[in-house]
């Protein structure tokens, strides 16, 4: 890892710390976007340009085969290349207090055929598992209360349907472009063979509300990022070969977590800001100030 984040690191008091929890799979760590330079949802992933892969970047090599669906004991980082190649990297910003993430997914035959529009894991799909409230796997959604969230997409839309959320399922007001979450994907090569695809997303984090599908976003207690705050995320890839769209064929589950899917269990460390990235000029319109946003809670 640079010299930098190993500096942050130390200067957070976070090394120590991060050593001692011992997390599944890691320390990962989300790029801080300076205000003006904040992604613009939209799926193309120029905004992301300046972040050095080296230190930001989740690559094919470091994820896990989960599940069984690549055969059994897949060690990591083992996944074929020539069938799919995976990058993501993960970034946050104070002002919007949103997490923000880009996946890049190259496949060999991207599918979309499930014949259940609900069945998204039948499908080539992503899913991304956030607790900002950083709580251990036997903690996360104690009793009546949501604490750890699921946002999963399937693309191409099929049948109107492509997004679907957990643990609560069907909330009018938690879709894609309202303030808790939006998604965008761009793809090359063909949409239904080799391609790349490239998503495009941003969370407002969910310190926890109540686990009814009668929920109300007055009820949402929305959690603050700091600088040098760890919470808890997991990133996951379905690659889906073959079949008739009438069952899971799915050939591989790529993640983060080590041990298996639908939780948040990976650190993520919100670093300062970075001051060996060129910016360049401001790339995004200022979004509504977490302070803004805050007063309404």
């Amino acid at each position: 890892m640079k010299k930098f984040l190993t500096t942050a690191f130390a200067s957070l008091g976070l090394v120590v710390a991060a050593q001692a929890h011992d997390p599944p799979g890691g320390l990962l760590v989300a790029v801080n976007f300076p205000d003006a330079n904040v992604p613009v949802i939209d799926g193309n992933a120029g905004e992301w340009a300046p972040v050095p892969l080296d230190q930001y970047g989740i690559f094919s090599e470091s994820l896990y085969s989960i599940h069984g669906f690549a055969g059994e004991n897949v060690e990591q980082g083992g996944l074929d290349a020539s069938s799919m190649q995976i990058r993501h990297i993960v970034g946050w910003n104070d002002a919007t207090n949103n997490v923000y993430i880009t996946s890049r997914v190259f496949d060999n035959i991207h599918i979309t055929q499930r014949q259940d529009p609900g069945k998204f894991f039948w499908d080539d799909s992503v899913e991304y598992e956030l607790n900002a409230a950083h709580q251990a796997r036997d903690d996360l959604n104690p009793g009546d209360d949501a604490t750890s969230f699921s946002y999963k997409f399937a693309f191409p839309v099929y049948q109107e349907t492509f997004e679907w959320y957990r643990p609560i399922v069907n909330l009018p007001w938690m879709t894609s472009g309202s303030q808790w979450v939006e998604i965008a994907h761009s793809h090359e090569g063909e949409e239904f063979g080799e391609s790349t695809y490239t998503y495009e997303l941003r969370i407002l984090p969910i310190e926890r509300m109540p686990r009814s599908d009668e929920a109300t976003e007055d009820q949402v207690e929305i959690h603050d990022l700091t600088e040098g705050g760890v919470i808890h995320i997991t990133l996951t890839v379905n690659d889906v070969d073959g079949g008739e769209g009438d069952g899971d064929n799915r050939i591989g589950m790529w993640s983060t977590n080590p041990t298996s899917c639908c939780h948040a269990g990976q650190d993520l460390l919100l670093t300062p800001a970075d001051p060996n990235i060129d910016w360049g000029a401001a790339t995004a319109v200022e979004a509504s100030s977490w302070g803004r946003i805050k007063s309404q809670f």
